[in-house]
C-alpha cells in the first residue's frame, strides 16, 4: 500500500508540474503576442496587400521534408501573380530542393535557429538575435518586399518578417504564435495536409486556381539519367524490384527500429528485390548496418540530396521513416510505405497531415492498436497491397 500510495503521489506531482509548465508557457506566449503586437504597431503596422503585389517572400527554414511538402504554394502564387518576384527563405540544407523550380524567383539562405533539427543550440536568445540582427534578414529588408508568409507560424518567423519591414504579413493562428502581428492568418489543423494548409496562404491572396497539394521537384535530364545509372545492372534490367530504404529519422523516438528495417531488407532480397539503403554521411554506420542484412542491398550514404531524389525517381518502392523520402517519392508518385515509431500515437493522423492518398501508407499505432509494426507485419502489408509486384519485368 505504501508503494502504491507513493506512486499515486508521484503521478499527481508530475501532473501538477505539467500543468504548471503549460500555464507558464501560455503566460509567456500571451506576453510574447502582446509585445509583438505592440512592436508591429510601432514599427510596421500590418496592412492588406495590393491586388497584385510585386514581391512575395515565403519563409520555410525548417527541415527538408517540411519544405518539399509546401512546394505547391509556389506554383499557386506564380499562377496568381505571374510577374511577381517570389523569394523563398530556407536553410542551406534545403536549398537544393528548389533548384530548377520555375515558380521561384530567388532562394535566400536563412539558417534560422528555430523549427528545424539542423541548427544547433536553438533557444530564445539565439532566435531573437537572428531575427533582429542576422545579415540575411538585413539583406531582405533592403528589398522592400510587399507580402511575407511565415508558413510554419511562429512568433520568431513573424518577428523576422516584421524586422524586414514587410507590411503584409501572413501567418498561422493556433500553432506557435505570431498571429497578433499579421494582417491575416490561416488556422492550424493537425488533420489537414500540410501542403493543402500552405495553399490557404495563396487563397488569402485571392488565388482560386490551385495545384494538387503534392511536392514538386524539378530534375534535369542529366540528373534523371544518373538516377537510372545508380540502378545499372540491378532492378528492372534483371526483372527485380527497385526499392529505396531510408532507416534514418530526425528524432530517434520517431524512428522505426533499425533492426526492423534490416529484417525487411532481408525479406525484400529473398523476394526478388534490389535495395538501395540511403542516408546522409553522418548516418553511414546505420545505413551500412541495415544494408548488411541482404546481399541484394547496397549502402549509399555518399549521395547528395539531388542524387537521392534521382534514385527515388527511378525506384519502384520506398520504405522509410517519416522523413523527407516520403515527400521526395510523392513528387514522382512512387509508392511509399512509412514505418512509424512509438512517438506517433495515431497513424491515421500522420497520414492525413503528411501522407499522399494513393501513393503512400502510414503504418503504426492507432486506436485499437497500441504497438508499432513488427517486420513480418510490414512485409505482409507490402504483399497484401500488391507493392512487391510493381515492377517492369
Amino acid at each position: 500500500m505504501v508503494n502504491g500510495g507513493s506512486a499515486r503521489v508521484g503521478a499527481g506531482l508530475r501532473r501538477v508540474a505539467g500543468a504548471a509548465r503549460s500555464l507558464a508557457g501560455d503566460a509567456l506566449g500571451a506576453a510574447g503576442e502582446t509585445i509583438l503586437r505592440a512592436a508591429a504597431g510601432w514599427q510596421c503596422p500590418a496592412r492588406a496587400p495590393a491586388s497584385a503585389p510585386r514581391s512575395i517572400f515565403v519563409l520555410r527554414s525548417n527541415d527538408i521534408g517540411d519544405l518539399l511538402a509546401v512546394t505547391p504554394l509556389f506554383e499557386a502564387l506564380r499562377r496568381q501573380f505571374p510577374d511577381a518576384w517570389i523569394g523563398v527563405g530556407t536553410g542551406g540544407w534545403s536549398a537544393p530542393c528548389l533548384q530548377g523550380n520555375p515558380h521561384v524567383s530567388e532562394v535566400l539562405p536563412l539558417d534560422a535557429p528555430w523549427g528545424n533539427k539542423v541548427v544547433p543550440r536553438q533557444g530564445a536568445v539565439r532566435a531573437l538575435a537572428f531575427a533582429l540582427r542576422s545579415p540575411g534578414v538585413r539583406a531582405l529588408a533592403t528589398r522592400r518586399v510587399e507580402v511575407g508568409i511565415d508558413v510554419l507560424g511562429s512568433r520568431w518567423g513573424v518577428l523576422l518578417l516584421l524586422r524586414a519591414g514587410i507590411p503584409c504579413r501572413l501567418g498561422v493562428r493556433g500553432y506557435a504564435g505570431g498571429h497578433s502581428a499579421c494582417h491575416a492568418t490561416v488556422p492550424f489543423d493537425p488533420w489537414l495536409h500540410v501542403g493543402r494548409g500552405a495553399l490557404r496562404f495563396a487563397e488569402l491572396l485571392g488565388a482560386t486556381d490551385l495545384p494538387e497539394p503534392r511536392p514538386q521537384l524539378f530534375l534535369n535530364r542529366d540528373e534523371l539519367r544518373r538516377g537510372q545509372e545508380l540502378w545499372d545492372g540491378r532492378g528492372r534490367a534483371g526483372g527485380r524490384l527497385r526499392v529505396v530504404v531510408g532507416p534514418a529519422a530526425g528524432l530517434a523516438r520517431k524512428a522505426w527500429p533499425p533492426d526492423s528495417f534490416g529484417a525487411v531488407v532481408d525479406a525484400l532480397g529473398r523476394r526478388g528485390g534490389d535495395v538501395l539503403v540511403v542516408g546522409a554521411r553522418r548516418e553511414e554506420e546505420l545505413v551500412r548496418r541495415v544494408a548488411s542484412r541482404s546481399p541484394h542491398a547496397v549502402a549509399r550514404a555518399d549521395l547528395d540530396l539531388r542524387q537521392t531524389f534521382a534514385a527515388v525517381a527511378a525506384a519502384d518502392l520506398i520504405i522509410c521513416n517519416s522523413s523527407m523520402l516520403l515527400h521526395a517519392a510523392a513528387a514522382f508518385c512512387v509508392p511509399t510505405v512509412v514505418m512509424l515509431g512509438e512517438a506517433f500515437a495515431d497513424a491515421r493522423q500522420h497520414q492525413a497531415q503528411w501522407g499522399y492518398p494513393g501513393t503512400s501508407w502510414s503504418l503504426g499505432c492507432e486506436p485499437g492498436r497500441r504497438s508499432i509494426y513488427e517486420p513480418d507485419e510490414a512485409v505482409a502489408f507490402l504483399e497484401s497491397a500488391g507493392l512487391l509486384c510493381r515492377h517492369v519485368a
